[in-house]
């Protein structure tokens, strides 16, 4: 941070804003507090300040941006924050951030060693998000990133990642900018833009100073209180900005016989420059177009002194308060000053400059510094296009070593803007076009940029003459892009690309690229249920693999083949298979995440949920091990989150749900997550809560299963079984279609027995909703004509009972149904679900006394089992039918103060619009609250209910 000479003043409020930020953090709570404000407002001095009143309360870590045309060294403002972080865990980092988030840091940090091959998935974000948990876990930690403005697209990826990632962290993130230079087009627009929609996130504008905040800050820096015609001059000339109320008052520019000062505030800028020797404006000149800050033996190099002979301009400069000393070099005490004195380097004079740093920067790369981004500046800067197009290949590769991968997409597209200015460029740069734009994408996918990636691989294909080994690459490039945001076309590309590879000559290298095109179409086809298809390619890329010693590769075929074996009946291949896919990936991080995802999901299917979930936890470890806890982790966290459910572990469900979609990003896995915290709500009593959930993450359910059929199964059945809950029976039906109308042919056999379930509860209900008599007449036997069809999978034995009690709704299919839920192969919800619907039927053959021990027995159960939802419904149906008025609990109980709230409107004879407008809530609304209620009170209509609302309200 700068230096300051006077108390802040006037910024009262936005120092308490400040403050109760690093107290929310203090308590455990994230947080992130965005700084803007047009430039010499006072950013800096406003964080400087707040920095000093509780220096003792946190680690504070300071990184600033740096002005370089916006094409900066990768990482610059992260590196320069952390740095001091890295050097104080030393030997001990490797245990704070595992082996791959250290390897990560590696290329951040060459102190660390040498990096090596980079780390798996989004390493090195990861491993920053880990060593800043460690940091606060000791204290909160500060971390401040200066001049948002000029942020290199990499630091930015970061910054975005930390605001989600860090969920329990005491890490305040303060981020200052110029508002005025955040236009259309910035880079860091959108980053801003989620910003204002996070509830973790604040905003504080600094705004110009108002004629008693001009008073005081004349008043600190003259130490006497100033004319009323003084502080009336000075607003008017400087329209209340502090550095230019600053640079006026220390010019004497309100003390009458003042020298006269220009009147122009850019001209004002320039007034102690050009009282400088000239010997010392030279020195400000060559400073300026260096960039912000520049070391000592770097100026001097550039200036071609001694840096010695040097010293006593710039301490002329420094005492003059143009420039400041900083710990290696200098920097303007204001980047307004800089910009000023920038503009009044004459071009040639400019161009030269650039080329000397250009130079001495290419003599810094030689001694090993990564500094190819800066050299790149620079010779653009000197209008040297043909040595800044290698420059900024050179600046490619040094991002791309670091996983600094926006970074390294926009160098590689500044030097995609040189390709025709230049002579032989494709032996200048080693590659041709069409492999430069390959390469451009791919960075760009990888930093998430995958609209513009996609967009840089239809320019590319349109150049790109079809039949050739270009072309497949770029179609297979495509593919990923497409899958990755689950796009239409993923398939086709895939398929083009091989076609592609199939009608080339052998030459090094395609077999593996062909194996790796086989897997990725494997992969698709497999998730859209085209198993036969998907196994054939699996199989014989996986070979492909072998024979070129790609173990990634053929582990990861192996392991799509096992699961297409699982998908065709033969579970036992399955198993067999993705136990090999294991020991095929050795140490691979990548391949082994694959195998850990799968096994976990295979393992659940089967029923084996203590395995699934002992699967899914040692995935998680190696995932934060290898940098991935925020990618796979994510799809391992929803594997592990389902046998838990499924063991009656809710609590920990609940836990490890809250804790996961906290920091997952927008993808498939925070799709499953959310399925799982709807079915987690809807068993737990909150059918409102599922439904909202469900209602919140449409889009994304939409994006998923649109070419996912696994997806769109798993969402269908879940919101099936929560529009049953809050008796939308027709809305139910409609869910139940993706079974019933399903080509058995692409339906994974594992997800039949439980969905099979509840469709057959949405037949049993049909009659109550808008379905067509026919379809409701045929579903039984459709139902069953699909459930024979995967008799053989081993959980179909363990539902079946519970199906046919369903469909047949008989105190003897449900007596059988109870007796087969205690297979351990099935969830603890349907235990006492089956006890309940036993003594339902029961109660209807007038089986009172049995009806009432097996209810009484479902409460309990329900109770020890945490299934709430069940237990509410037995103790509903208790009330109403008199079961268990005697000394037994109400479903009052259950009921939340809004339901209470809902209930007195209801008994008052209310509709379901009358509700919301009282209640200020939406009359669909409404109308999931009375679903409730009469689902907890065993009501069977609102005027049953009604007649309960007494007794159960005053209860």
């Amino acid at each position: 941070m700068r230096p300051h000479t006077v108390d802040l003043v006037a910024r009262d409020t936005e120092l308490a804003e400040l403050a109760a930020a690093l107290s929310e953090v203090a308590a455990g709570e994230p947080r992130t507090v965005v700084v803007g404000g047009e430039a010499g407002i006072g950013k800096t001095r406003l964080v400087t300040e707040f920095l000093e009143r509780h220096a003792r309360e946190a680690r504070v870590l300071v990184g600033r941006c740096v002005d370089l045309g916006g094409a900066g060294e990768a990482y610059t403002s992260i590196a320069g924050a952390l740095r001091p972080l890295a050097i104080d865990y030393g030997d001990e980092l490797r245990a704070v951030v595992g082996a791959g988030g250290h390897r990560a840091l590696q290329g951040l940090f060459p102190q660390l060693g040498d990096p090596g091959a980079p780390a798996a998935g989004g390493g090195l974000h990861e491993a920053i998000a880990l060593l800043l948990e460690a940091a606060a876990a000791d204290a909160p930690v500060v971390l401040v990133i200066e001049d948002l403005h000029w942020v290199d697209p990499a630091s930015l990826a970061v910054l975005r990642f930390l605001t989600r990632a860090l969920a329990h962290a005491r890490v305040l993130l303060v981020v200052t900018f110029r508002s005025d230079e955040i236009g259309r087009g910035h880079v860091a627009r959108p980053f801003l833009a989620e910003l204002a929609r996070d509830r973790r996130a604040r905003r504080v504008e600094l705004a110009r100073l108002d004629r008693r905040g001009t008073r005081l800050l004349m008043q600190a820096l003259t130490g006497a209180p100033p004319a009323e015609a003084e502080v009336d001059a000075l607003l008017e000339r400087t329209d209340g900005v502090p550095f230019y109320i600053e640079e006026l008052v220390d010019l004497d520019g309100c003390r009458d016989g003042a020298p006269q000062l220009p009147e122009g505030l850019r001209e004002l800028l320039l007034v102690r420059y050009e009282r400088l020797s000239e010997e010392a404006q030279r020195i400000a000149r060559h400073l300026a177009v260096g960039g912000v800050e520049v070391d000592h033996d770097l100026l001097a190099a550039v200036l071609r002194a001694e840096p010695d002979d040097i010293e006593p301009a710039i301490r002329e400069a420094v005492a003059s308060g143009v420039i400041l000393a900083t710990e290696t070099g200098y920097c303007f005490r204001h980047a307004l000053v800089r910009e000023a004195i920038l503009d009044d380097v004459l071009p040639g004079e400019r161009e030269r400059l650039h080329e000397r740093y250009a130079l001495e920067y290419e003599a810094c790369a030689g001694r090993g510094r990564p500094v190819a981004a800066s050299v790149a500046h620079h010779w653009s800067g000197a209008r040297d296009a043909r040595r800044a197009f290698p420059a900024w290949l050179r600046a490619m590769r040094e991002a791309r070593t670091a996983m600094g991968y926006a970074s390294a997409a926009q160098h590689a597209e500044r030097a995609l803007s040189l390709w025709d200015v230049v002579d032989d460029p494709e032996a200048t740069g080693g590659m041709s076009r069409l492999e430069l734009m390959g390469r451009t994408a791919t960075y760009l996918r990888n930093a998430g940029d995958v609209e513009r990636s996609l967009a840089v691989l239809r320019s590319a294909l349109a150049e790109c003459p079809p039949g050739t080994l270009d072309h497949a690459r770029l179609l297979n490039n495509q593919g990923r892009g497409l899958a990755q945001i689950a796009r239409p076309g993923a398939v086709e590309a895939y398929r083009a690309a091989l076609a592609t590879l199939d009608g080339l000559a052998s030459q090094p290298g395609i077999e593996t690229m062909r194996a790796d095109v086989m897997i990725s179409l494997a992969g698709r086809l497999m998730l859209n249920g085209d198993d036969e298809d998907a196994l054939t390619l699996a199989t014989e890329g996986a070979a492909l693999a072998h024979a070129a010693g790609a173990r990634r590769l053929e582990s990861v075929g192996v392991n799509i083949a096992a699961l297409c074996h699982g998908h065709l009946g033969r579970v036992q291949e399955s198993i067999t298979g993705l136990e090999r896919a294991r020991e095929l990936a050795g140490e691979d991080g990548t391949a082994l995440l694959r195998y850990w995802v799968n096994a976990s999901d295979l393992a659940f299917h089967l029923g084996e949920f203590p395995r699934a979930l002992d699967i899914a936890r040692e995935g998680m470890v190696a995932a934060r091990r290898l940098g991935a806890d925020r990618t796979s982790g994510m799809v391992l966290a929803s594997n592990a989150v389902d046998p838990l459910m499924a063991l009656g572990r809710w609590d920990e469900a609940a836990e490890l749900l809250d804790r996961s979609l906290q920091v997952a990003p927008p993808s498939t896995s925070r799709s499953y997550l959310a399925r799982g915290k709807a079915w987690l709500q809807l068993w737990r009593g909150d059918a409102e809560g599922a439904h909202e959930t469900l209602q919140r993450s449409l889009a994304m359910f939409a994006s998923t299963g649109a070419f996912e059929l696994q997806s769109r199964l798993t969402v269908s059945h879940v919101s099936a079984e929560v529009a049953l809950a809050t008796d939308d029976v027709a809305a139910a039906w409609r869910h139940a279609q993706a079974l019933l109308a399903a080509d058995p042919e692409r339906l994974h056999p594992g997800h039949v027995p439980p969905f099979g379930w509840s469709v057959a509860r949405v037949i049993a209900r049909a009659g109550e909703g808008t379905v067509d008599a026919d379809a409701a007449d045929g579903a039984p036997a459709a139902l069953r004509a699909i459930l024979d069809r995967f008799a053989w999978w081993p959980t179909h034995a363990a539902w079946r009972p519970l199906i046919e009690a369903e469909l047949a709704q008989t105190a003897a299919a449900w007596d059988a149904a109870a007796t087969a839920a205690a297979d351990e192969r099935l969830p603890v919800l349907v235990r006492p679900y089956s006890r309940l619907r036993l003594a339902q039927a029961r109660f209807a053959d007038a089986d009172r006394a049995a009806a009432r021990e097996t209810l009484q027995h479902a409460v309990d159960e329900a109770e020890a089992l945490g299934v709430l939802a069940v237990r509410d419904a037995a103790l509903g149906f208790g009330r109403s039918s008199g079961l268990l008025r005697d000394g037994s609990r109400t479903p009052a109980d259950g009921l939340t103060e809004r339901e209470r709230q809902v209930l007195e409107l209801v008994s008052a004879g209310l509709s379901n619009r009358q509700i919301g407008e009282r209640l200020f809530i939406s009359g669909k609304t409404a109308s999931v609250h009375v679903s409730a209620i009469l689902r907890k009170l065993g009501a069977s209509n609102r005027a049953e209910a009604a007649h309960l609302a007494h007794d159960l309200v005053a209860g």
